[in-house]
């Protein structure tokens, strides 16, 4: 149809038609919505022919669709020449019957033309999309692989530290650990242990050819053993501040010193009084070093390998006894202190070399030496800046309370359960009789009428002693410090009290004969459970569960105490046994060892695997105050 302004009949025709047109897409929109689309493009299927079936899955292009729509209205537009066109129905009659059908024709035409139109315009704008996407995606590719490869060297932001101070619950550290520098700085301080234990078994093999140089009596013998605890406690009681205000290397170099001045005195004495003052100068130097060993290690290992490296110290100490033992059958008491003082030599090489502890560098306001200790001890490619933000807020806790009086900290409500369970556990440590039953371990056998030589039986003990330490050192970080403290606590509760039985049946003169090898089994599985639990695990959470503030402090008198009650059982025990017989004095061992059972289930933590900022935190609380702060003022890269 060709539509002209200049004839009437056209445009009369048009505008009945956009009328009608209007009509049914306003006023009809919602049934047209409801009839299926042949019903709604078609209204009857009986005009024949020619009105034949549009598929209903449209199959013209959106090119098409406008160039016919073009064409139809007469459009003179520039649109693609080379695509088909509806054909124009072009009507020449003036019947109303076939102006009906040209009006149902075009309008069948051009609603099918606008439902193309609105597809492919809607599909249109989807690939334009859908191109873009894709476009946007390449176009950042580079510059995203390029970012990754420049951050990837960066320091990785720790996803446990929080902008308000506060850490996430503690987990195994992910980054690598770089084992030699912590196997070095552990080996060195258990160096000075061994000395410990050699000053300790000094006296066995000592003092007989001690009395055949120097005339001496047996009070005289007695004093020589008994002196070092005594002068071990007084040196425990200093170490504290000592290792405070000198710090932990130092200490530990300085201790050396005497030490061998020490073993001097003894090696050339030519009266006793120069073996009292040996081995009181060396007792001071074995207090010392008893609480400056553990704290040391606890602060410079970590958390996945404390146990094991913490364990060092204690091994180590049986060596010494082991070979004073082993050396003293070849060599006289002066040779043997010779000996003796030759061990510190090593130690004070060693020290040199090792650095000292972080956590003593942050307490004296020392962050550079701090980070290069730390560094030193991580490995110069590990990444230590999480460890060093624990640090400083550790300490930014403790110098909270910096200006009131150490001492009186200990038993304030912040420190005392930590101070408390370090002293429970030295406590139940001593009372277990484990001193007693070594040191009397010869007339143990013969009052217990064991079948087996004395001597053989001693030596027997103190070999498992010897080895028991080290099966403690590699089972501790995988089973954790509560279950062998349990162990230990069953395996020493039924020992002695099948030892006590055992002792009590044959004073009722009953035949026990048959029965002779039980002392020697219960001695030997009583020592294997101290030796693997309550003997090393007080020592090594002496380093952990102490809160930094009040370390040195709390260390000298756990130590002190230790000692005390070492004293006290060693020149208690036979008083005891003229009391309530070496049966009551069995049973009365065991009675505190289930003492001590419930103390570690209700009271001690477990720290395995745990920094020694989260065992602080746990046992103190933490400070309100610091958290605060904190969180207004965030730390940016470390501190």
């Amino acid at each position: 149809m060709s539509f002209n302004k200049n004839n009437p009949n056209a445009v009369g025709k048009i505008m009945g038609y956009l009328k009608q047109l209007s009509t049914e897409m306003g006023g009809n929109e919602q049934s047209r919505r409801v009839q299926p689309d042949e019903e709604r493009l078609y209204r009857s299927t009986t005009r024949g022919a020619k009105y034949a079936r549009v598929p209903s899955r449209p199959s013209l292009s959106a090119s098409t669709t406008c160039t016919s729509l073009a064409t139809s209205c007469g459009s003179q537009g520039n649109l693609a020449p080379n695509y088909e066109t509806i054909p124009e129905i072009v009507s020449t009659e003036s019947s109303s019957e076939d102006e009906q059908d040209s009006f149902e024709n075009t309008r069948r035409h051009f609603q099918q033309l606008r439902q193309i139109s609105l597809g492919n315009e809607f599909k249109y704008k989807m690939e334009m999309e859908i191109k873009s996407a894709k476009e946007e995606n390449i176009r950042n590719s580079v510059p995203f692989v390029k970012q990754l490869s420049t951050e990837s060297s960066k320091a990785k932001p720790d996803p446990n530290f929080s902008i308000n101070g506060d850490a996430q619950p503690y987990g195994p550290t992910t980054q690598r650990l770089f084992l030699w520098t912590q196997i070095f700085a552990a080996f060195a301080v258990s160096m000075g242990s061994m000395i410990v234990g050699f000053t300790s078994g000094y006296t066995s093999p000592a003092l007989l050819s001690m009395n055949e140089t120097l005339s001496i009596t047996k009070d005289e013998g007695s004093w020589i053993g008994g002196l070092m605890p005594l002068a071990a406690l007084v040196g425990g009681i200093a170490g504290g501040p000592l290792i405070e205000f000198a710090g932990r290397k130092l200490t530990i170099m300085c201790i050396s010193i005497p030490f061998f001045i020490g073993w001097m005195l003894i090696a050339n004495a030519a009266k006793v009084a120069m073996v009292f003052a040996g081995r009181a100068l060396c007792g001071v130097c074995v207090g010392i070093g008893s609480l400056a060993f553990p704290v040391y290690v606890g602060e410079t290992i970590q958390p996945e390998v404390r146990g094991a490296l913490g364990l060092l110290p204690t091994a180590f100490g049986n060596i010494g006894i082991l070979l004073a033992f082993f050396v003293g059958n070849f060599l006289n008491w002066s040779n043997l202190a010779f000996f003796g003082a030759a061990l510190p030599v090593p130690v004070f090489l060693l020290m040199i070399i090792a650095p000292e502890t972080p956590r003593w560098y942050i307490s004296k306001g020392r962050a550079d030496d701090a980070r290069k200790s730390l560094q030193w001890l991580r490995g110069k490619n590990v990444d230590t800046e999480k460890e060093m933000r624990d640090l400083m807020r550790s300490q930014a806790e403790a110098d909270l309370t910096k200006g009131s009086n150490t001492f009186a900290q200990l038993f304030s409500k912040k420190y005392l359960p930590a101070v408390l369970i370090s002293l429970g556990l030295m406590l139940f440590q001593q009372l277990s009789g484990i001193n007693a039953v070594i040191f009397y371990s010869s007339e143990l056998f013969l009052m217990a009428g064991s079948t087996l030589d004395k001597d053989m039986c001693s030596i027997i003990i103190g070999v498992v002693n010897f080895v028991s330490t080290f099966i403690a050192t590699a089972i501790i970080d995988r089973l954790g410090r509560k279950i062998l403290l349990y162990v230990s606590s069953v395996s020493m509760i039924t020992t002695l009290t099948i030892l006590g039985s055992y002792l009590y049946i044959r004073d009722m003169k009953v035949d026990v004969s048959s029965y002779g090898w039980l002392p020697l089994a219960c001695l030997m599985i009583y020592v294997l459970g101290f030796s693997i639990g309550f003997g090393p695990i007080p020592w090594l959470m002496l380093g952990e569960i102490l809160p930094s503030r009040i370390r040195g402090t709390a260390a000298s008198l756990a130590t002190g105490l230790n000692f005390t009650c070492t004293f006290i059982i060693t020149t208690s025990f036979h008083k005891i046994v003229q009391w309530i017989n070496m049966s009551g004095a069995m049973w009365l061992y065991s009675a505190v060892c289930i003492i001590g059972l419930l103390f570690v289930i209700f009271f001690v933590p477990e720290t395995k695997g745990k920094s020694l900022e989260e065992i602080e935190k746990k046992l103190t609380g933490g400070s309100r105050r610091v958290r605060s702060h904190s969180s207004s003022k965030p730390v940016v890269n470390g501190c």
